[in-house]
């Protein structure tokens, strides 16, 4: 049963509400003021807390401060229940974190549909947060080990036969195994770090504190940035010729990590996933508050299916293309940019190409 505690001072109101959300069939606990309240929240927990403003010795506003910095109590949905109707009060107990802000006198009707509105909201939440960690568990289980295994494999074996047979093996075929057992570290390096990134921003996106920090970070020229990693790239596929710039200097509201994670997949996909010979087209600058990027290849495309379906893990057609890796770049580099309160588009069609389009907003 869902419990709720009402913290009011006045006893008429208070009854009032009990008795009204008691024949609801919610579990109703009350508190007379705002030092009992508090004491009497952090002990049951309920699931819902509506609390009145004014108060003596502790007022609304202090109790939803306190429960705020609380992590067992962090995350309780909270409506302030009140006789004010000035907009500045309102604004200061939604900065605080309130739920919803009910004035005095409501209709029952609306009490009850405000609660089951943020109850409802606070179990989608919960449903959303138990599909992320069931997809975590899923992929660490099932996904990882499986990409790990063949880098590794090839890592384990080369070594152990330049073990066994090194002092038979021809220069130029030692060679050849060094630099195939070099490919596979940076491989299985580069999966473990986008792992890491994975995990990392699957537990920024449920901290409310932890993304407003997030875009506090300001890189002061996020061209060096995009030209640098767009030359790396394109020398590790040896088409430096293909790669097209038009990237204009400004400042961007995203850390340089950051940044640099979400161009080197875009433009790495982008060649990856292209043909020698063809362009691979990048352009970015500020317009109006935003600074926005564009990445353009001629390679195989996606279709609207695809495209829909992109999340953490998803690779296309890898049964046809056996294109190595977790398929992580998109999603990484959408995650990123969403977290960062910005837009993350693609544009594409199957043998056409793709265009990957992201703004980010001061």
């Amino acid at each position: 049963m869902t419990r709720i505690h009402i913290i009011e001072d006045d006893d008429l109101v208070r009854e009032a509400i009990f008795i009204t959300l008691r024949d609801a069939g919610y579990q109703v606990s009350d508190s007379s003021g705002g030092a009992a309240g508090l004491m009497a929240v952090k002990q049951e927990l309920p699931d819902l807390i509506l609390c009145d403003v004014m108060m003596p010795e502790i007022s609304g506003f202090d109790v939803l401060r306190e429960l705020r910095t609380d992590p067992a109590t962090v995350d309780i949905p909270f409506i302030y229940l009140t006789g004010r109707t000035d907009r500045q009060g309102r604004r200061a107990g939604m900065n605080l974190g309130a739920s919803d802000y009910m004035t005095k006198p409501f209709a029952q009707d609306e009490l009850i549909a405000a609660i089951e509105s943020r109850l409802g909201q606070r179990e989608r939440e919960r449903v959303k947060q138990e599909e992320t960690l069931t997809r975590l568990r899923k992929n660490i289980i099932y996904a990882l080990p499986h990409e790990m295994r063949t880098p590794l494999a090839n890592i384990l074996g080369y070594s152990k036969f330049m073990v066994t047979h090194g002092k038979s093996i021809e220069l130029g075929e030692f060679e050849d195994m060094a630099d195939s057992i070099y490919r596979a570290g940076e491989r299985l390096n580069r999966l473990i770090e986008n792992y890491l990134v994975y995990a990392q921003l699957e537990i920024i996106g449920g901290d409310a504190d932890q993304v407003e920090e997030l875009r506090n970070h300001v890189l002061g020229d996020a061209a060096e940035v995009i030209v640098q990693v767009a030359y790396e790239r394109a020398q590790q596929y040896d088409r430096v010729g293909d790669l097209s710039l038009e990237v204009g200097t400004s400042d961007i509201r995203m850390s340089k990590e950051n940044l640099t994670k979400v161009t080197e997949e875009i433009v790495d996909n982008a060649f990856k996933f292209s043909q020698p010979g063809t362009r691979v087209f990048i352009k970015a600058a500020r317009k109006d508050s935003h600074y926005s990027a564009f990445i353009r290849d001629h390679g195989r495309g996606m279709s609207t299916e695809q495209i829909s379906s992109i999340g953490a893990y998803m690779q296309f057609d890898r049964a046809l293309h056996e294109q190595q890796g977790l398929g992580l770049g998109f999603y990484l580099s959408k995650r990123i940019v969403e977290l960062h309160g910005g837009e993350f588009e693609i544009r594409s069609q199957p043998g056409k190409g793709t265009g990957i389009y992201f703004s980010v907003p001061d």
